[in-house]
């Protein structure tokens, strides 16, 4: 395989000056590419920093540039022939250039170029006696100009690559220098890892920003959704509903009446996915008031346990010895541990278990939170399923598992009290668990 890695040469055995040996050669540049041929030049590690800094540098705009990365390249278009060689020949403008200017020009251009890998994939072997050329090739620099390093490109050029058509290398653009050297900092790539974690942080944060904008036009597109599926559909639904159960009264045909109760039921239930959407879009007002979890849970389980009794469920409730008092709507909260618990019986089937308990966790880094549990023995819960557990209609969702707007519910009331509530699970069983603020 011909792409190029790491090609650092580390060999101590040739008698090259420290400053050489220090420099090192990290593999090659992108191809220059002339008539259906192709030369490689080499990346050291001035080349190496310079670049890094471009390309986290670069904008849109050409000339719109941090000054700071154009001294970075231009002083190592001073200390590195191949690099300036490689921007030199790749420069699209006259035959004469500033090396401000042609700075300016590869720090726009950079990211385009070295971010098609089929140039890496196409690179040709490097052996260690190319290296070893390239090393006296820069050795050899150290005692001559930049401009005559112009005038010795076919010898780097041909190093990986045909020959040099010297016409070619005559028509190779001047370079005005307009600029100085800075003095080589041993802190520099230090510096462009600070640039980089920077640059990160800037990106995480814009994502951070775009999540929060794109939750924030969810919540009103599902706002005005709900108005419009309130007034246009609830009406013939409330129609269609009235005229079904008054044609069941009116029914002898027993068979006939049950699809009619069906109709109604089907109706109601429509209903219901539309108050949930209402209810996630422009919830009411909390109604804050100092209750004891403990009987909430009590009261829950209590409820639930003749439904989970007919599909063979054991449900067992679980509270604290302590009381656990919180202020909370308490029909908001009660709500939202019916929803987790028929969920659970629902993704079960018949025949598993579902366990309602509680816990209190005091960490030293939070305040003290209430956690209400809700585990069960059905399928699984895949982690992409869990990332959209509370998306409103989710197609991906488990069967069973918070169909409709349910789990969005429960999701709106967390929000409302500042709680949080989370799905885990894996191949078998699902954990939902609601942690309420002391």
């Amino acid at each position: 395989m011909n792409a190029v890695t790491s090609l650092r040469d580390q060999s101590n055995e040739f008698p090259f000056p420290g400053s050489v040996l220090e420099l090192g050669w990290w593999g090659v540049l992108p191809p220059i590419s002339r008539e259906d041929q192709r030369w490689w030049l080499p990346l050291s590690d001035t080349a190496m920093v310079a670049i890094s800094t471009a390309i986290s540098s670069s904008s849109a705009g050409w000339g719109d540039v941090n000054p700071l990365a154009v001294r970075r390249v231009t002083s190592a278009f001073l200390e590195d022939p191949p690099f300036l060689l490689y921007a030199l020949l790749s420069w699209p403008g006259d035959e004469f250039v500033s090396a401000t200017e042609l700075a300016e020009w590869f720090i726009g251009a950079a990211p385009a170029a070295f971010a098609d890998g089929e140039w890496m994939l196409a690179a040709p072997e490097i052996t260690n006696a190319h290296q070893h050329r390239w090393s006296r090739l820069l050795a050899r620099s150290r005692t001559t100009e930049p401009n005559d390093w112009i005038a010795g490109a076919a010898e780097w050029l041909q190093v990986l690559g045909p020959a040099i058509d010297s016409e070619w290398i005559e028509h190779v653009p001047a370079v005005i220098w307009d600029c100085v050297s800075e003095p080589k900092r041993k802190i520099e790539g230090s510096r462009l890892l600070q640039q980089l974690a920077r640059a990160r942080e800037r990106e995480l944060v814009t994502q951070s920003s775009l999540s929060a904008l794109a939750e924030k036009r969810k919540l009103a597109a599902a706002k005005q959704l709900a108005y419009g599926l309130s007034h246009e559909i609830n009406n013939p639904l409330a129609n269609i509903s009235a005229r079904a159960q008054q044609l069941a009264r009116e029914e002898s045909d027993p068979q006939r009446q049950q699809s009619l109760q069906q109709i109604v039921q089907q109706v109601y239930r429509a209903h219901e996915m539309i108050a949930g959407l209402m209810f996630f879009a422009n919830p009411p007002e909390v109604d804050r008031e100092r209750v004891d979890l403990n009987a909430m849970v009590e009261a829950a389980g209590a409820e639930f346990a003749a439904v989970a009794a007919e599909f063979d469920i054991r449900l067992l409730a679980e509270t604290l010895p302590e009381p656990a008092m919180v202020s909370v709507d308490r029909s908001m909260i009660l709500e939202s541990i019916r929803i987790l618990l028929r969920n659970s019986i629902e993704a079960i089937g018949s025949g598993g278990t579902v366990v309602l308990s509680m816990e209190r966790v005091d960490d030293p880094s939070r305040d003290p939170q209430w956690l209400i549990h809700v585990a069960d023995s059905g399928p699984g819960l895949s982690v992409e399923a869990s990332k959209h557990a509370f998306d409103p209609f989710y197609s991906g969702r488990e069967a069973g598992r918070g169909l409709g707007l349910g789990l969005c519910r429960a999701y709106r009331v967390a929000q409302l009290h500042d709680a949080t509530i989370r799905l885990s699970g894996g191949l078998a069983g699902c954990v939902a668990t609601i942690a309420i603020p002391d």
